[in-house]
């Protein structure tokens, strides 16, 4: 059979048979999945470790092939637990999880929309091409493949819940590629964790006779190799996904976006002038863009904004992305506070009472406290055991990582009770402020 080779420097080779897959292929060629290929999947994460310049289209090939590889190992010994399409669904939904992400991915998440709820749409779209093809596959494709990428379990048609584990849960394909992916690029070296086992000894129980209750769960002979994944994800996160710099330019560029935002609305017609067709939609509040809009955004769309911005009237707009890109000359943001905490609650109220000082203190030094203080605070919690007497309702078997040992069936942390130290909660707040000014933020923040 004439086989689709694409070469990854994970997998050495991606294969598709060109006759029984071909509308796979097609897939793979729409454009909104091909727009992939200009979204970077790291973010800014590149402005820290040069190497992570990889595409999330290189990531969503990384999980498809990572979903061809499940299905033959679980078809083996569980195809009865397969319905009609259900293969189908699950293969373009690993080509489609990412297909909604705006520019540098989640750096602008908050401000060009939620990727997930992006996705639904560009799969439910009569318009789109993901659409079409998938509807001329299966009528009933697009609304399985969309249940399952939600963020949200859909009311209406639910997906069954094993196969959405196997996309989205604190153990899925796409966590098992992008660990990796992202280790490999940013020469982190955290991502070498026994993949192959995981997906290998992956296994289903059958609590009722009810197929939503049908859960994944692991021999006690791979815990070791999941431990490794999940202090991966520690470390990743500590070290690559919220390092302090790339969150800095992060938060950079939230701001330059608000300040555009904040011009488009004050009808200044010279700084309108400066706005790219591709862009305006998106700062305008009066009309929502449309999805044919938010399919012509990619980094290189964003950054040739910034770009231009560089130039305006607008002296906070032109200061803040001539900062962006020149690093040396205008110098960086700098971290003039950070905090770690396990017990938020306290804290958020203590600095941010501090936060009124340091405001007051870049007002009376001619900087506007709301672009020069950069505040960043987020939540780190690599894994969430299954903890039914306190949470009922919220965890379930579906989407945690279960080990059977001694024909007991039982989350991960009652096998290996130290990996309780990766379930804390650790949150995390930063004020980074120009340079020349770090030392009097400092003292006004501690």
């Amino acid at each position: 059979m004439p086989q689709k080779l694409f070469r990854d420097p994970l997998y050495d080779y991606i294969s598709l048979d060109k006759k029984k897959d071909s509308w796979l292929l097609k897939l793979i060629n729409c454009p909104e999945v091909q727009r992939l290929r200009y979204i970077n999947q790291l973010g800014l994460s590149h402005f820290t470790y040069p190497g992570a310049s990889h595409s999330r289209f290189s990531h969503t090939l990384g999980v498809f092939h990572l979903m061809q590889q499940c299905l033959k190992h679980l078809n083996k010994e569980y195809g009865d637990y397969f319905s009609n399409g259900d293969e189908d669904a699950l293969l373009a939904a690993a080509l489609l999880h990412d297909v909604g992400h705006g520019p540098f991915s989640h750096t602008t998440e908050n401000f060009f929309g939620n990727h997930e709820k992006r996705a639904v749409t560009i799969i439910a779209d009569p318009e789109s091409s993901v659409n079409r093809l998938l509807t001329g596959v299966n009528k009933e494709l697009p609304a399985k493949v969309a249940a399952l990428v939600s963020e949200e379990m859909p009311k209406k048609n639910p997906p069954v819940l094993w196969q959405r584990a196997l996309i989205s849960s604190q153990l899925d394909l796409d966590r098992l590629d992008f660990l990796r992916r992202d280790s490999l690029f940013s020469g982190a070296e955290y991502g070498n964790f026994d993949w192959y086992r995981i997906i290998h000894t992956m296994r289903l129980t059958e609590l009722t006779e009810d197929i939503q209750k049908i859960w994944v769960f692991w021999p006690d002979k791979t815990k070791y190799a999941i431990e490794e994944y999940l202090f991966s994800r520690f470390y990743m996160y500590q070290s690559v996904y919220y390092h302090h710099t790339t969150r800095g330019f992060e938060k950079l560029l939230e701001k330059i976006l608000e300040r555009a935002k904040q011009l488009v609305s004050q009808n200044n017609d010279i700084f309108g002038n400066s706005v790219l067709p591709l862009v305006k939609p998106f700062l305008q509040k009066d009309k929502e863009p449309t999805l044919r809009q938010f399919l012509n955004l990619t980094d290189y769309v964003l950054l040739t904004q910034v770009s231009v911005w560089k130039n305006v009237e607008d002296p906070i707009l032109s200061d803040l992305s001539t900062k962006f890109f020149d690093r040396e000359n205008d110098g960086l943001f700098k971290v003039a506070y950070k905090s770690d905490v396990t017990d938020k609650s306290p804290m958020i109220t203590k600095i941010f009472e501090k936060e009124k000082n340091a405001r007051e203190y870049l007002q009376e030094n001619n900087l506007d406290p709301d672009y020069y203080l950069l505040k960043d605070e987020f939540d780190v919690e690599v894994y969430k055991p299954y903890v039914p007497e306190l949470e009922p309702g919220i965890f379930t078997p579906e989407n945690v990582i279960m080990i059977s040992e001694d024909t007991k069936i039982q989350e991960i942390c009652n096998v290996l009770p130290r990996l309780r130290s990766v379930t804390k909660e650790l949150w995390t707040a930063r004020y980074y402020c120009p340079e020349e000014h770090k030392g009097q933020i400092k003292k006004l923040l501690s």
